[in-house]
């Protein structure tokens, strides 16, 4: 092995090294950005160049004929893309990303995102009823997980390089690094770390730089001031939280009951699905496209009261219908929309039951997207803190932490609902809620728990290099292409029994072999448990450079649970 990359080794791909992960993670936030923008450019530039609409998210101002083109188009053409994509190819989003950080160590394929970014394009210009959002989290984890790849980054570094891209997704997308910090922590890693931390704060911080480069500062919605005149509020915030959470609720069953459309073709399934978009749009065009025009109306009081009802229970069902079918696109903005038409509903009745009383409708419409976004993503931490930073009032903090968490409760405790993500990979039997033991042993490098005193010898040993072997004290011994260790006291015993011997013959002599696979340094404690159990194994070799032969140390089944029962007491 040369130098450099024994040095590369050392303080980025093969160690817990933070400064090389740091750097890694400020490149992904970059690249993710880069590409985020791109897609956003993607469906913005043909919308303003090809159509006098002013804004690409004003299909209001199309035909209707031109929304129809569009529409049918859109959908056609994603049927045709689709219908030559095999099935394992097709996953995609949000749940994509969990399922692959959840079974494959954040490794995502290439040809999955490149799919991503070009399926969700076309079902945005086209004006399906879909958001951007869980495809640029996608792109940002497959950026972050391409990079790890390709640096051959050890899993558990990968798993982190993966939600760095994923904040800064979130961040290049809403304008908001911290909500993108604490999402990519609260959803995709599920766990907060100080180690995760540091790489993933560098990388959504990188992301928010190249957004306002390209769009300017201005987040994501155009939010007037907002304030709460008298605490008399709060029983009416509270009542916010508790609609919030009902109407959370039924948009998951509606995700949980349109999944009995999936085993239907998927001509069927997308086609019926335009369709129905086709029919709504009609008398409803503001539900077209991401809807962050409407969203800002309705933060500014300029949507009737019956039309935001409409809306709402419209965007209800279509955003549920596509997140029950695999629609490439995402749910998180639909989310947000339902949850601004609900605020604004709020706001305009409490107009209507004390018409005296001064009421910033746009501050029960932020608090209504917070409540929805945390009790339907179960992300209240994320959602408290994006409505911080797209409001830069931190007179939200109060009310919002009082409508996110009633609402989460709602969800959680009164209905025991888990994530509309969870309920979108529910028939999937390769995800599994991981457990505290195991989401610790994924995260935790191999080499934490590894015997590093381990000398690898030929299958026979003469007298004087055996009494080498023996004063280096080793606590095993990897018999040289065998995968066999061998506790060095046999080599002892053997000398002391027969002085004469010349060589001793490493399987012939009384000693406890262990029989052993082998596993890559870049392993985590998880992938080594899994290994042994596929094996039925007690030892694992680890190797540096399985190609070259260049072994680590060795670990056992007693190694790790030793190290995960002492863990937690270290910890407290």
């Amino acid at each position: 092995m040369t130098p450099l990359r024994q040095l590369w080794q050392n303080m980025i791909t093969l160690s817990d090294n933070q400064i090389g992960l740091a750097g890694l993670a400020l490149l992904t936030g970059l690249v993710s950005a880069g590409l985020i923008t791109l897609f956003r450019l993607a469906i913005e530039l043909p919308l303003v160049t090809f159509f006098p609409i002013g804004s690409a998210e004003n299909f209001e101002g199309m035909s209707q004929e031109v929304r129809s083109l569009l529409l049918l188009g859109g959908g056609a053409l994603l049927i045709l893309l689709f219908y030559w994509v095999p099935q394992e190819r097709r996953s995609m989003g949000v749940t994509h990303v969990l399922l692959r950080m959840e079974r494959h160590q954040g490794y995502m394929p290439a040809r999955n995102i490149i799919l991503q970014w070009i399926s969700a394009v076309i079902a945005l210009v086209s004006g399906h009823s879909v958001g951007r959002e869980g495809p640029a989290i996608h792109i940002g984890a497959g950026t972050g997980s391409q990079i790890g790849q390709h640096t051959e980054l050890a899993h558990h570094r990968l798993r982190i390089l993966a939600a760095a891209g994923v904040a800064s997704a979130i961040s290049a997308s809403f304008n908001t690094p911290m909500a993108g910090v604490i999402f990519a922590m609260e959803v995709v890693l599920l766990e907060y770390s100080i180690r995760g931390f540091i790489p993933i704060i560098l990388a959504s911080v990188s992301g928010a730089i190249v957004s306002r480069a390209v769009f300017g500062h201005e987040t994501a919605f155009d939010v007037p001031a907002l304030n709460l005149t008298s605490l008399w509020e709060v029983p009416y915030i509270m009542l916010l939280g508790v609609v919030a959470g009902l109407v959370a609720t039924g948009y998951i069953y509606l995700v949980k009951v349109m999944q009995r459309l999936g085993h239907l073709p998927l001509v069927v399934r997308w086609g019926g699905l335009t369709l129905a978009t086709l029919a709504i749009s009609w008398w409803l065009p503001e539900i077209l496209g991401i809807g962050y025009d409407t969203v800002n109306d309705a933060l500014n009081g300029k949507v009737v009261l019956t039309t935001l009802l409409l809306l709402l229970m419209a965007k209800m069902f279509l955003s549920s219908w596509a997140a029950a079918v695999s629609f490439p696109a995402g749910l998180i903005g639909p989310v947000l929309f339902i949850g601004a038409a609900l605020g604004g509903v709020m706001g305009q009745i409490s107009v209507w039951l004390v018409p005296d009383y001064p009421v910033f409708i746009g501050f029960y419409t932020m608090l209504g997207m917070g409540a929805m976004m945390g009790a339907v993503l179960r992300a209240p931490l994320a959602a408290l803190v994006a409505l911080l930073e797209l409001t830069a009032n931190p007179n939200i903090i109060m009310p919002g932490m009082l409508s996110v968490v009633i609402a989460s409760l709602v969800v959680s405790e009164v209905f025991r609902l888990p994530s509309v993500f969870q309920v979108q990979l529910g028939g999937n039997a390769q995800y599994q809620t991981p457990s505290p033991v195991r989401q610790m042993l994924r995260n935790t490098w191999v080499a934490q728990a590894m015997q590093t005193s381990v000398v690898e010898v030929q299958r026979k040993v003469g007298r004087e290099a055996a009494g080498f072997i023996l004063q280096r004290d080793p606590s095993w011994l990897l018999i040289a292409g065998e995968d066999t260790l061998i506790r060095p006291a046999a080599i002892a015993e053997a000398l002391e029994t027969d002085p004469d011997a010349e060589t001793i013959d490493l399987f012939t002599i009384p000693a406890d072999r262990q029989a052993a696979a082998r596993i890559s340094l870049k392993a985590n404690l998880q992938d080594a448990l899994d290994q042994m159990q596929a094996h039925q194994l007690q030892w694992l070799i680890v190797y540096r450079d399985e190609r070259r032969h260049q072994f680590a140390g060795v670990v056992s089944r007693e190694d790790i649970e030793s190290y995960y029962q002492y863990r937690p007491a270290q910890g407290a």
